[in-house]
């Protein structure tokens, strides 16, 4: 594996990792769950966080790491 492919896998990881720990910092702050600016920017963090890990299973999938129980590949 070269080190590019590793600092791709490093770097997805990292912003996948960072991108759940918005959404946890922003449950951490939230007061009311009704509030419709609260609503709206949860959405924003969901889709960050389904970009991010995208974007991990992208980098994996391009190193030839697969694991059939988190990316639904066949066996």
């Amino acid at each position: 594996m070269t080190d590019n492919t590793l600092t791709a896998l490093r770097t997805a990881a990292l912003a996948y990792a960072e991108a759940v720990r918005a959404t946890q910092r922003f449950f951490d702050r939230v007061v009311d769950a009704d509030d419709p600016s609260v609503l709206a920017e949860y959405a924003s963090l969901a889709e960050q966080e389904k970009i991010a890990a995208e974007n991990r299973l992208d980098a994996l999938e391009a190193a030839g790491i697969a694991v059939p129980s988190i990316d639904n590949s066949p066996e």
